[in-house]
Parts: C-alpha cells; structure tokens; sequence
C-alpha cells in the first residue's frame, strides 16, 4: 500500500511551519539602514528578489523604500499556503463522518432494540448520490467484522444492534 500526501500536507512542507509577521518584517527592513537589504524579502519566502535586493543595496535604495510599502503585501502572499492549509484542515474536519461510525453510532443509540435499515436510510447521512445498496453493503461488512449484530424484534423485523 502507498502512503499518498494529502493536499494539505504537500502545503504544509511547501510553506513552512510558521506564518510571517509585518513587524518582523519591517525590523528587518531597518536594517537597510545599514546597509543590509533584502532580509526582509528572505522572510518573506522570496529569496530570489531578497539576493538582488543584497547585490544591489536594494536598487539603491529605490527598491527599499518601495518595499516599505509593500510589506504588508509580502507578508499576505508569504502567509497564503499557511492559510489555504488551514482551510483545507477546517474543510476535511467538517466533512460527514465515515457511514461506518454513523452505523455504530445508531447501534449505541438504539440500544437493545436495535435499528432496521428503515431507521438506518433516515438517520445516517449520506454522501451525494448514495443509496440504500451502500448501506446494505457496510452493514454487511461490519457483520463479518463482527461490530454489529443481527436479530429480530418482537414483530419478526430484522434488527441490527450493537454487540
């Protein structure tokens, strides 16, 4: 089996670990002052245009003195894949739970009763598209895996409970 990264873990080591911040950014820009240019634009993830700024004392200080307005634009574009992987974490985190722990959940909640597959089809929710077959099938599974159990109530219903 092949271990695939995820989307949000491709980001994560693409943008490293920690976001950027504008005060940082601008301390490091005073020491253009010096006559250090560029560290500002390193931080910030761009580490081409930080070696010009380098070689160049900043296009002569043009390109400083313009960077001190751009600052808070670097900052935003550095910070962008720390943000989409966090929206990406919030979206994986707020999908439907796996129709395998809706299942076992409905088997805790319905006790020695049990639930039918009418009961299952309105309780669970299921992905775009799904049908009853889909429930069929993992009810199935979870059978042979022995995490439920099968049973008739007292009207000859087929029930399936927790073990």
């Amino acid at each position: 089996m092949t271990l695939r990264p995820t989307p949000s873990t491709l980001l994560a080591a693409a943008a490293g670990a920690e976001r950027r911040s504008i005060a940082v950014s601008y301390l490091l820009w005073c020491l253009s002052l010096v006559g250090v240019c560029g560290l500002q634009r390193f931080y910030n993830r761009r580490p081409i245009s930080g070696l010009v700024w380098l070689f160049t004392f900043g296009f002569c200080y043009v390109g400083q003195l313009v960077d001190l307005l751009l600052i808070p634009d670097l900052v935003q574009k550095a910070n962008q894949p720390l943000l989409l992987q966090e929206a990406l974490g919030v979206a994986e985190s707020s999908r439907l739970p796996s129709l395998e722990r809706q299942l076992l959940q409905l088997a805790r909640r319905s006790g020695r009763q049990g639930f039918t597959i009418n009961d299952a089809l309105l309780e669970l929710q299921l992905p775009h598209g799904a049908d009853s077959e889909i429930v069929y099938a993992e009810i199935e599974r979870l059978l042979h895996r022995q995490l439920l159990d099968v049973g008739n109530d007292e009207r000859g219903r087929v029930v399936y409970l927790e073990p």
